[in-house]
């Protein structure tokens, strides 16, 4: 693994990343650009892609949902809400434990995901008001 240089370009992305709630590239992007107009597009994809390759941040994969970053790297799970796409980190119990499986069913395991899907208290807010209206949820 190749030493980094931690530019300031690398901080303002990184430090977005921190307050943001699991971006894609594009959308952390934007926001960098908000606050440092020079940033280019590549900068990021790149920080993030290295950023992701040394450990320094997760890539999440969910089915359903564009590739995004999150800057928790410690074990957990997440939920992504089927309606509008929102994704939150999920702590369970012996989530390390699970988390921490070396091997099986005679693969030797590199990473592991665990993901779930369902509606979030906005979404379902929205649905139950839509269904007291008379519309459909």
């Amino acid at each position: 693994m190749k030493k980094q240089r931690n530019t300031a370009q690398k901080r303002i992305i990184l430090g977005a990343l921190e307050c943001a709630d699991h971006p894609t590239a594009t959308e952390l992007y934007e926001a960098v650009r908000r606050e440092n107009e020079h940033i280019s597009k590549a900068t990021v994809f790149r920080v993030l892609a290295q950023s992701a390759e040394n450990g320094d941040i997760l890539k999440v994969h969910l089915c359903g949902s564009d590739e995004r970053y999150d800057g928790t790297v410690a074990p957990h799970a997440h939920v992504r809400c089927v309606y509008c796409g929102r994704i939150k980190d999920v702590s369970l119990p012996r989530t390390a434990e699970v988390f921490g499986v070396k091997s099986a069913e005679g693969f030797e395991i590199f990473s592991a995901e665990l993901g779930f899907s369902g509606c979030c208290p906005d979404c379902a807010a929205r649905r139950a008001e839509e269904v007291k209206a008379g519309g459909r949820a």
